[in-house]
């Protein structure tokens, strides 16, 4: 009995921590019974967004564990006067980052620097805003670029969208969304910032940082389509064996899986006539409000994955979910991390913060939605 409940909670655990794991399983199991598992299940597998993502997670962790990281966070404390400056450098500072690294990336790496340095002396109103804008930021500001969040790798890879046609079409909800989040540090007052030791002298692994920003560079062009996706993957795994093996460790499996399960589950809905049916009126005309809606029940990556099945259009899709991750917690995978963090830190803020999250993920959910019907 006790084996039992050993099991079961480590099972209720494991299905809280990869909760959107388990629901592609889940859905892939289910769609078996309907489609026999058979040859045509290997083409339902995007292998290039799989290596591709493999490449830049791997790559990112090895820039991490260069201390490249550690120094670009630590360097803004010398740029902050108050509270509200702080504030501006933690948020903006994410939102250019996310860029390039991932909005999950750019969140584990710049909240708990931020609850660090927010330990004493700034309220817990404040703390939620700033770790709120912070979250937003990453995710608005990855959506900018093929590389800054999963679905848009996808949709960038699935559709073979145009470089120019991509960076347009999200340009007006991006530069939409940093001008809210300028408005939205305004409502934090500047207040004394009081000084913050942070225990740590960051140095940086020179040789090591010079090597995984040339394979980053080699991954980005993956991407946009300039190498073989198969020739880097190799590269980096020889890389990361060589250097450092123990960054594999720091990939994250559970996307890669959760990837894998919906190509299998979108791949077999595809192949029944009433849900493809279905699932191609429903989305008509109304592909962006269909696909931002999607993304607060399933989030948005699984989002980005089942609709592009279904519409041809790339554009009102990429923005569909790019607006979908406002809203709520589980509208964007990376905003578990935010509020993760936070509520291990100060337990009994989650609550609070969890109003305060809601409250300006639905006012930028709104005038996102709002800008994308007039541009």
């Amino acid at each position: 009995m006790n084996t039992f409940c050993f099991f079961l909670e480590r099972a209720k655990r494991f299905f809280f921590r990869e909760t959107v794991l388990c629901i592609a399983i889940a859905a892939a199991a289910v769609s078996i019974f309907f489609v026999p598992p058979s040859s045509a299940y290997l083409g339902y597998i995007d292998w290039k967004v799989l290596s591709c993502l493999f490449c830049l997670m791997s790559v990112v962790a090895g820039l991490r564990a260069s201390g490249a990281f550690d120094i670009l966070a630590s360097s803004i404390l010398r740029f902050a006067g108050n509270v509200r400056s702080l504030a501006a450098i933690l948020i903006i500072t994410t939102f250019f980052v996310a860029m390039a690294i991932t909005n999950d990336v750019a969140l584990i790496t710049f909240v708990p620097f931020a609850l660090l340095l927010m330990r004493n002396g700034i309220s817990w109103r404040t703390r939620a805003h700033i770790v709120t804008l912070q979250t937003i930021a990453a995710n608005v500001g990855s959506s900018l670029t093929p590389v800054g969040n999963p679905q848009n790798l996808y949709l960038f890879a699935y559709y073979h969208m145009p470089s120019e046609q991509f960076f347009a079409g999200i340009f007006p909800i991006v530069i939409t969304g940093f001008a809210l989040l300028i408005l939205g540090l305004t409502r934090i007052k500047p207040q004394t910032l009081y000084a913050q030791h942070t225990g740590h002298n960051f140095s940086l692994k020179k040789k090591r940082f010079s090597i995984f920003i040339v394979l980053f560079i080699l991954s980005v062009m993956t991407v946009f389509r300039v190498l073989d996706y198969r020739l880097v993957t190799a590269l980096v795994i020889v890389a990361v064996l060589v250097l450092d093996r123990e960054l594999l460790l720091r990939v994250d499996y559970s996307l890669l899986f959760t990837f894998l399960g919906f190509f299998v589950f979108i791949g077999n809905l595809q192949r029944i006539e009433a849900v493809r049916s279905l699932l191609t009126a429903l989305i008509g005309e109304n592909t962006v409000l269909v696909s931002a809606l999607a993304s607060q029940l399933i989030s948005n990556v699984p989002a980005a994955i089942l609709l592009s099945r279904f519409t041809p259009d790339s554009v009102a899709l990429l923005r569909g979910v790019s607006i979908g991750g406002m809203g709520t917690i589980i509208a964007s995978l990376a905003s578990v991390i935010s509020f993760k963090f936070l509520s291990h830190e100060h337990p009994s803020e989650a609550l609070g913060y969890l109003a305060i999250f809601t409250k300006w993920n639905v006012i930028f959910f709104v005038a996102l939605y709002l800008v994308n019907l007039v541009v």
